[in-house]
């Protein structure tokens, strides 16, 4: 391990004597070891500064290792943060009891210094995987809502060109009659016929703007300029 990417251990044990040798054994890692006497100093570093990893002892004055575990594991952040529990504690219930209250991983004493230095390393390469999977799936997941609003857009877009295209041909021709009925007398025939085409125009158009409340934005018909405008005949009623 590089000392440009230190690792803050916490090492949590009521026998200084233990807690000298696995300070020893830890920082030959290159890593930077916190020190805690008891459960209540062990919570405390883990609540201000969370280490990358924690070494506990099980049997602790103030809060047991458990106790630091569950803590650990609770705290933001808290289920990518790897708990070894070192203790002297062997029975095959205790290691039972420490994995279903949250710890990654069980030694007991007299332990092996290689085997506590292989353990931390292998947990601090699963952590970094872990740390680098949840950067990629919260960049994957700020990459797929910039699309959903891209596509938003577009299909605000879409309902606009649909709305400027659908309905400008019967607004047309609704300006075009009542033009009609300007000049011509309420009497004469063209009267009536322009009447008539103004209210079929109308019913058009509103039928257009229902439709486009319920536009499916699916429905589009591609024309020969490359844009796709929205087919409302296409579209459920």
């Amino acid at each position: 391990m590089s000392d440009t990417n230190k690792r803050r251990i916490l090492v949590a044990d009521d026998d200084p004597d233990i807690r000298v040798i696995i300070n020893g054994v830890i920082s030959l890692l290159g890593c930077d070891v916190i020190e805690a006497a008891d459960g209540k100093a062990a919570l405390e570093i883990c609540s201000s500064t969370p280490p990358d990893l924690a070494i506990l002892d099980i049997m602790m004055p103030e809060a047991t290792g458990t106790e630091v575990c569950q803590a650990i594991k609770k705290q933001q952040g808290g289920t990518l943060i790897p708990v070894i529990m070192l203790t002297a504690k062997d029975s095959v219930q205790d290691k039972v009891d420490a994995f279903e209250l949250g710890a990654d991983d069980y030694l007991t004493k007299p332990f092996n210094y290689q085997e506590l230095q292989a353990r931390v390393k292998a947990h601090l390469r699963i952590r970094d995987l872990n740390l680098s999977l949840q950067q990629k799936n919260s960049e994957l997941s700020a990459a797929q809502e910039k699309l959903v609003q891209q596509e938003r857009q577009l299909l605000v877009m879409q309902l606009a060109g649909t709305a400027a295209h659908q309905l400008g041909q019967p607004l047309a021709a609704i300006m075009l009659n009542c033009h009609l009925l300007e000049t011509t007398k309420p009497e004469e025939p063209k009267f009536k016929g322009a009447l008539a085409a103004i209210k079929s125009d109308s019913r058009r158009m509103a039928e257009m703007i229902e439709k486009l409340k319920t536009v499916d934005a699916g429905s589009t018909e591609r024309y020969f300029t490359g844009t796709d405008i929205l087919d409302l005949e296409k579209s459920k009623p």
